[in-house]
């Protein structure tokens, strides 16, 4: 009987680290989901990112993607404005899936359609792009962002997540397709894992410090 309480008792403290593990991540994914959301300034700095949710490598299945993380970091910090990159056609939430349909995309060379249009994006002087690492690439939705916009005379600064490649060379990727744009290819790599945690967020604040914000 003695053991089945000790059981017990094990099982209830288990479950209840569980709980809260559980909670913290959603009180974080709400807190940037909140930050994300709200577009009231005057700024003239602007963050774009695509992030995606679902079934993320290394960091299970999530309600707010890696790269949003991070841009929820950028615009609390700088109090800009900020526009989410959202497929016509979502992602599929299966990892495996994802990647597979990626894959297909880059061979294709395609240019996935996005909901809605930045109407103001000429009133940005400073446009943070952010995105994930997919195939040793951007994600072919960003390519159409890039070509679906005017950037000349702005002020880029990338920023990605990843799980092992770093930027896998897309920061002079995004240069040579923005000519007349002043691109800092001195961006922010970040694992996904780091990006979910306090380190990221402090990480991603040093990196905004060290690029003169």
């Amino acid at each position: 009987m003695r053991q089945k309480i000790i059981l017990f008792t094990i099982i209830l403290i288990v479950f209840g680290l569980g709980i809260s593990e559980v909670t913290a991540i959603s009180d974080a994914e709400t807190q940037a989901n909140n930050i994300l959301n709200k577009n009231s300034t005057d700024s003239d700095v602007l963050i774009v990112y695509f992030s995606r949710t679902g079934e993320n490598y290394n960091v299970g299945n999530v309600e707010v993607g890696n790269t949003a993380m991070v841009a929820s970091y950028i615009k609390e910090y700088l109090k800009a404005d900020s526009f989410e990159i959202v497929p016509v056609d979502k992602y599929p939430d299966n990892y495996d899936e994802c990647t597979k349909l990626a894959s297909k995309e880059k061979d294709d060379n395609a240019r996935p359609k996005i909901q809605g249009k930045i109407d103001n994006f000429d009133s940005y002087k400073t446009v943070f792009i952010g995105y994930p690492i997919w195939w040793g690439d951007l994600p072919m939705i960003m390519y159409t962002f890039l070509e679906d916009y005017n950037f000349d005379g702005k002020n880029v600064y990338l920023f990605n997540t990843h799980e092992g490649s770093g930027d896998a060379g897309t920061y002079k990727t995004v240069q040579s397709k923005l000519p007349k744009a002043n691109v800092n290819i001195d961006g922010l790599a970040m694992d996904g894992k780091t990006a979910r945690s306090e380190a990221g967020k402090q990480q991603t604040i040093n990196w905004l410090k060290e690029s003169g914000f």
